[in-house]
């Protein structure tokens, strides 16, 4: 059971690909017929997609394929047990998130090392499952870049000093709630899109969204010399940004 956790992504998808590749060969021999001939619509469609004749041969054959993809009963269970590893690695994720520990090297370890270049640890690390959370105690801020599967993301810029400049957030989530924590004195900026979820800013900006953007800015952003500018998109999944 332990090797079956330690299997990375790829090991899963080969494995997966070579079960397909059985059912195909062995007890569905017509189903390499109508890949072929679905692949052969498509291709020739593509082709030409600049007339009408080309877009109903790339519908066609992505019906056909679509069809196919379908009717297999590897795939059907296959997808099952992949939708209840990802509920089940979200739910052990929200009860044990990601929490940004920050990397301090001391004066002595750098002394006698040549410095050619310095590398720095970033604040998230992307995940396909995982919530991320900056942590409780104060840390040192820099600017965050995120890609996100499923998962909720949490930022708390309270418990940290930001220069007095422009800082920045962006965030990219397939589903969960993203929340960032500001403080009163803060200056922001936030630019977001959903496919399907909701946007609450500073409590005076609420909407339900639907394949929407989404731009708030507060009064005095233009003129601070410290502010925050958000970046955020998620397919399904919530945004709250309040302050603290």
């Amino acid at each position: 059971m332990e090797k079956l956790r330690q299997m990375s992504l790829s090991n899963w998808l080969t494995a997966g690909l070579i079960i397909v590749l059985i059912e195909i060969v062995l007890f569905n021999s017509g189903m390499i017929f109508s890949l072929v001939l679905s692949g052969g619509l498509l291709y020739f469609g593509k082709q030409a997609w600049q007339h009408m004749y080309g877009k109903i041969l790339v519908g066609v054959g992505a019906i056909m394929l679509l069809t196919a993809i379908l009717s297999m009963v590897t795939l059907r269970i296959l997808f099952v047990i992949l939708i209840i590893n990802l509920i089940l690695k979200y739910m052990e994720t929200k009860k044990n998130p990601l929490i940004f520990e920050p990397v301090v090297k001391t004066e002595q370890e750098n002394q006698g090392k040549e410095q050619l270049f310095v590398t720095k640890r970033p604040f998230f690390f992307n995940q396909w499952v995982g919530s991320h959370e900056t942590p409780n105690h104060s840390y040192e801020w820099e600017n965050i870049h995120l890609q996100n599967g499923i998962g909720d993301v949490q930022i708390d810029l309270s418990n940290t000093v930001l220069p007095d400049r422009e800082v920045f957030i962006s965030l990219r989530n397939g589903a969960g709630k993203i929340t960032i924590l500001v403080p009163y004195e803060l200056e922001i900026s936030v630019q977001h899109s959903a496919l399907a979820g909701e946007a609450s800013i500073l409590s005076s900006y609420t909407a339900r969204l639907w394949n929407e953007n989404v731009v708030y800015q507060t009064e005095g952003y233009e003129q601070a010399q410290q502010k925050c500018t958000i970046l955020s998109s998620v397919w399904i999944g919530d945004i709250e940004v309040r302050r603290v």
